[in-house]
């Protein structure tokens, strides 16, 4: 299944918006220090904020080489998406 079936309805969110090393290289957010971030704990927190997640372990990031997509509901824009995810892991840890 092509990304594009989804355009319209859902955002990609991508492992490598939090783990890549510079933003060249796809990070959307500042480096979040001693967080261990993994697609389970992103997709465990789009579930708990009703996105409808679906989990892609086999898609690769395109400038960083890291695995891991989660395609969710588009309730909001893709920015603010992943501005109420990272506030999510702040609260974890």
């Amino acid at each position: 299944m092509s990304l594009r079936d989804y355009e319209g309805n859902k955002v990609a969110i991508w492992l490598a918006y939090f783990l890549a090393p510079s933003r060249r290289k796809g990070r959307k957010i500042r480096k979040l220090s001693n967080k261990k971030i993994d697609l389970n704990t992103i997709y465990e927190i789009t579930k708990r904020l009703e996105l409808e997640p679906e989990i892609f372990q086999d898609k690769i990031h395109p400038a960083s080489g890291i695995v891991g997509l989660i395609m969710v509901k588009k309730k909001h824009g893709k920015y603010k998406l992943i501005k109420l995810i990272v506030d999510e892991i702040n609260k974890l840890k």
